[in-house]
């Protein structure tokens, strides 16, 4: 079991986004975007979405659309549905989602941060 810490970006623009905690299993990952996974790549990053979000008519995430915009200067798609942002290790494991990642999205759109 490996457990990574997560920006996840509800497509839900009232549902605060948020940085947790998780169990970055396949089922966990399933669970938390409601269906099948896809991987969207970033550099040192990437995150998932429903792989039928588009087909299922669920919100385009407009949050994740502007992240990563922002943070890689393209735009190539529409992304619908959640979105659970990590990290990536050399050989394509999953990670904690980078620091700049978390405080680029505090910038843009607010986080909902965890009473620690």
């Amino acid at each position: 079991m490996s457990t990574c810490t997560a920006l996840i970006i509800p497509a839900d623009g009232r549902e605060p986004a948020r940085v947790e905690t998780i169990d970055a299993s396949l089922e966990n990952l399933q669970s938390l975007v409601a269906g099948n996974i896809e991987a969207v790549s970033g550099y040192d990053w990437h995150f998932y979405l429903n792989e039928e979000g588009k087909i299922l008519n669920l919100a385009p995430n407009r949050r994740a659309a502007v992240l990563v915009l922002e943070e890689t200067g393209v735009l190539t798609d529409v992304y619908c549905g959640n979105a659970v942002f990590l990290g990536e290790t050399d050989n394509g494991g999953e990670a904690d989602v980078p620091e700049e990642l978390i405080d680029l999205a505090q910038q843009l759109f607010g986080l909902h941060q965890p009473v620690s």
